[in-house]
């Protein structure tokens, strides 16, 4: 594609910044795709860097592709610089477009002739395909780098919209072998601390393909010769340094002051910047000032039949303006029809030196140009002249329309500004809009949640019914309150959620059959399903069910199919509902209904995983965030949970680096999303040794009442974390804030996560017992507090008829042998060697249908166990098989804790080990070691026998020589 700009500034330095930006470009010659981010101050040369780069790939033999990103102020066009490569693409090689949208046809949606005021809006069901879409850019770049390697250069991403950082972090995870190089530029100098660019910068950064140029300010010699070359002729030496120190090595400043000192008024160069560059207007014609001014309030590159239609000049004098313009550089030479400022600086210059009056009339000639559709324009482009010329029922219509068409390109943020604004703009409507404003909002709220924004829809829901006057219509309450229940379900906040629906059910009751009828039905039964109601809940999905087929829309109620399939599946009929939401997610697919499949391929994973059945489980949510994907609902309701519930049943299998590359995050995850999976991956690093977990779970607490199953989740990894750190008293006031949050959020204290979170305190407290042997009554006394809340959980947790899942029974059983272990440890009313040993072999079989790392530290304790009951070899066996665990997951504290299976030396010793070869150093006999310990003499005997053979020496006073020698004494 040719479109390498031309510039005549001479490039000035700049050597090792031109060498790293064409490596990457001969690198991906060579196959090896790469990505650099060239950042830099206004003015500092990055555009014309760019020019000298695209040159240089013209040259070995790249297609360069270059997009632009633009300010538009509040709300923009989603992948602005993305329909700019492509529209000009097809504009200047149709074949190859037309190969790539026969291959990748999600390109269409990007096409410019696509996104236009007049284009037909995408149908419903089809407007939300990021996956596809993402990949149709990634997949067509690829396509066309095979016939020549490809440079894409996307310039001014400080003004890029969140759907193009997305896109651009895509890309860049996503450089392989192609034939490839991105180059991104951006202004450092606008990168406040809150400008959204910082958190992608840093996520790019941190891949190993990506590289950064940072073009400094040039240093004087380099200032000079820049200078020189520029200045028709010689200054004196005063001005010359004058010059040179206003300039501080700003290349663009630095043409401009030499651009004033040859007008030949050195003496009057103005000392402020925007006037200084606007000294090149002054020379120019009246006509040619204008041309200017029309093409500074486009806000970018215009083409000329718009320019055409706002300058409102005779071709010829037109003509001649552009011809003057460009003559004087102030506008370069367009490679396409579209006309642009040489650099943004002088193009805001112009735009500030307007007149209010002035300005606001310019604005409202390209509102007339691109309303009247006499012109080609985009919707966010005519909201924007709108705004600013004070149109404010275009602006509101504009808005509008912005909105729904980035909704049709899978860019919910941007839809939610725009739509968040139009709000704002409704009471400045024309008398004859149609726009309704109870469906606006419900827009609104609903690209809120797919940006995974809940807590922000539930908002503007409430004050919408807030602002509803009393006699407001049924219908108009029932439409807003539906959307409230549904996103409140959601986030857990189930009471609201059941009076929001009571009160639709109520509003609509009188009302016909109707498709609304049923949704409202259909999702009263679900949230009395939530609420452990499976009478009443069944009860409303068959109505909601009759309404539809009264209403002969049945698919109105596929989601009370899949509420009646979760009632068998809690009914303990799961293999019934299996089949049925097979059957639901099918029929789903088939009628175009994302929401209802992606709920169903959900529960179908969620159904495997409560039966233990976690390969398949893990087979079933795998697709189902495939397919939550590609229908642009990976950030919501369900699409999300899908990846979460992935990323856990992976860590249960022990596939750990899977599990991490699921939870990974990056600059597209919304922030409340990134908050929730990193509670997965703490999971992982805690597993591995990592005690940094317990602080950032306390950073996290922010989100913690947005989405529950945040510190439900990563409650244990942090309190591991702290046991490690020996912070037992931390990870216990952590365990109760979880428990807190949780009663309160379910009105319940007997929730089922209690019995894991009472486990969860036993475990702290035979770590306190290990090193506080003079608590041991206390300990005892609160560990059998914790044991009777664990039960009474278990027994009062689940309605009545309902069973106990797998993973349920396993944290019992977990539960009652950490009580036989403390009792154990602290010599109170301890368990028979016995029943320990047949407690700990309960735990690790009732582990065993998957749970890889929770069975092997059940086999450390039962080789715990085993060993105190004098049955060495078997308990050798269980500590070989939980170190194999522990070194194919490189968990390092399950290895140190299992002795590394075949592993000797002080690595090997347990913590309990250490702390009799501490005492036996100190020339206690077993007795003497028994009463202080609280433990039986057999198992000192035990302890000491296992550590004989771990230091690898064969009596005591060895032992006691090398704990001295090694440094093993040494206290922390």
């Amino acid at each position: 594609m040719d479109d390498v700009p031309w510039n005549s500034t001479p490039l000035v330095g700049r050597s090792s910044e031109m060498a790293a930006l064409l490596s990457a470009v001969d690198d991906a010659k060579t196959r090896r795709a790469g990505a650099v981010l060239l950042s830099g101050d206004a003015g500092v040369g990055k555009t014309r860097m760019l020019d000298e780069v695209a040159t240089g790939a013209h040259e070995r033999g790249f297609g360069v592709l270059v997009g632009h990103c633009t300010d538009f102020g509040d709300a923009g066009l989603p992948y602005q610089p993305f329909s700019e490569i492509f529209g000009r693409l097809a504009g200047d090689r149709p074949d190859l477009v037309e190969g790539v949208l026969r291959n990748f046809p999600a390109i269409g949606r990007l096409l410019p002739a696509h996104r236009l005021l007049g284009a037909q809006p995408a149908p419903q069901e089809a407007q939300l395909d990021r996956a596809a879409l993402f990949d149709a850019v990634l997949g067509a770049f690829t396509a066309l780098s095979t016939s020549e390697p490809q440079l894409v250069i996307i310039e001014d991403a400080h003004w890029a919209d969140d759907s193009t950082r997305d896109l651009i972090g895509f890309l860049i995870t996503r450089l392989t072998s192609q034939r490839l190089a991105l180059v991104v530029s951006y202004r450092s100098d606008d990168l406040h601390r809150r400008h959204p660019l910082r958190r992608p910068i840093a996520e790019w950064s941190r891949n190993p393909r990506v590289g950064r140029v940072n073009l400094l300010p040039l240093d004087a010699e380099e200032s000079r010769t820049l200078l020189h070359s520029l200045l028709r002729a010689p200054l004196p030496p005063m001005e010359e340094r004058r010059i040179l120190e206003r300039a501080g090595g700003n290349a663009f400043f630095t043409e401009e002051l030499a651009a004033a000192a040859s007008m030949g008024d050195n003496d009057g160069v103005p000392p402020d910047l925007a006037d200084l560059l606007l000294v090149r207007l002054d020379p120019l014609s009246d006509d040619a000032r204008q041309v200017a001014r029309v093409i500074a309030v486009a806000g970018h590159r215009v083409p000329h039949t718009l320019l055409t239609a706002v300058a409102d000049l005779p071709d010829r004098e037109l003509d001649e303006a552009l011809r003057e313009l460009i003559d004087a550089h102030i506008i370069d030479i367009p490679t396409t029809d579209r006309y642009y400022f040489r650099h943004a600086l002088l193009a805001e210059a112009v735009y500030d030196d307007l007149l209010p009056g002035e300005r606001v009339r310019l604005h409202a000639a390209y509102v007339k140009a691109l309303k009247d559709q006499t012109v080609a324009g985009t919707a966010a482009e005519l909201a924007g002249h709108a705004t600013r010329s004070h149109n404010l029922p275009v602006a509101f219509e504009a808005r509008v329309r912005a909105g729904e068409e980035a909704i049709s390109v899978a860019a919910p943020q941007d839809a939610l500004k725009h739509y968040e604004l139009a709000l704002e703009l409704f009471p400045n409507r024309a008398p004859d809009s149609a726009i309704d404003k109870t469906w606006l909002i419900v827009q609104t709220a609903t690209a809120a949640t797919l940006s995974s924004q809940h807590l922000r829809a539930v908002k503007i829901l409430r004050k919408a019914l807030a602002d509803l006057p009393p006699d407001a219509p049924k219908l108009e309450r029932a439409q807003l309150l539906l959307p409230l229940a549904d996103i409140a379900l959601v986030i857990d906040q189930d009471q609201e959620s059941h009076e929001a629906v009571s009160q639709a059910l109520k509003l609509v009751n009188d009302e016909p059959a109707s498709v609304f009828k049923a949704q409202v039905a259909s999702l009263y039964a679900r949230v009395s399903d939530a609420l452990g109601r499976p009478m009443e809940a069944e009860r409303w999905a068959h109505k909601a069910l009759e309404i539809a087929r009264d209403a002969g829309q049945e698919s109105a109620a596929s989601d009370a199919g899949i509420t009646l399939a979760q009632l068998r599946r809690r009914a303990g009929d799961p293999e019934t509902a299996v089949k049925q939401l097979e059957e639901a997610a099918v029929r789903a697919q088939l009628t175009g209904d994302p929401a209802a499949e992606v709920r169903s391929r959900f529960l179908l994973g969620s159904t495997r995983y409560e039966q233990g059945d976690l390969l398949n489980a893990k087979a079933a949510l795998s697709f189902a965030t495939k397919r939550a994907g590609e229908l642009g609902r990976q950030w919501a309701a369900y699409g999300f949970d899908a990846r979460r519930m992935l990323a856990l049943t992976q860590f249960m299998l022990g596939e750990w680096d899977e599990a991490s590359a699921t939870a990974r995050t990056d600059s597209m995850t919304p922030a409340a999303a990134a908050a929730a999976l990193r509670a997965v991956e703490f999971s992982v690093r805690s597993g591995r040794g990592d005690t940094a977990v317990a602080e950032e779970f306390e950073m996290s607490r922010k989100w913690w009442d947005l989405d529950i199953m945040l510190p439900i989740i990563g409650l244990q990894p942090a309190v591991d974390a702290y046991r490690m750190l020996d912070k037992p008293a931390e990870a216990e006031k952590l365990i109760a804030d979880v428990s807190t949050l949780c009663a309160d959020l379910f009105q319940t204290e007997w929730f089922l996560g209690r019995i894991r979170f009472a486990t969860l305190g036993l475990q702290l407290l035979c770590h306190r017992a290990v090193g506080e042997p003079s608590a041991a009554a206390d300990l005892a006394e609160r560990g059998a507090e914790l044991l009777s809340i664990g039960q009474a959980t278990a027994e009062k947790g689940l309605p009545p008829g309902r069973l106990m899942g797998v993973e349920g029974l396993a944290w019992l059983a977990r539960l009652e042998s950490e009580w036989d272990r403390l009792r154990w440890l602290a010599g109170i009313d301890a368990p028979t060697p016995e029943d320990h040993v047949a407690s700990w072999q309960r735990t690790a079989d009732a582990f065993g249908y998957g749970y890889v790392f929770e069975q092997a530290w059940s086999r450390v304790r039962l080789s715990d166990a085993l060993r105190a009951a004098g049955r060495v070899a078997e308990a050798n066996e269980q500590s070989a098989l939980a170190a194999e665990v522990g070194r194919e997951l490189n968990a390092r504290p399950l290895l140190e804790e299992a002795g590394g299976g075949d592993a000797h030396g002080a690595s090997a010793l347990t913590s309990r080990e250490t702390e009799v070869l501490r005492l036996l150093a100190e020339g206690r006999t077993n007795r003497q070691l028994a009463r202080e310990l609280y433990i039986s003499e057999k198992t000192v005997s035990v302890h000491v026998s296992n550590i004989l053979a771990k230091l690898g020496v064969r009596s005591r006073t060895e032992a006691a020589a090398v704990a001295r020698r090694d440094g093993l004494l040494t206290e922390d």
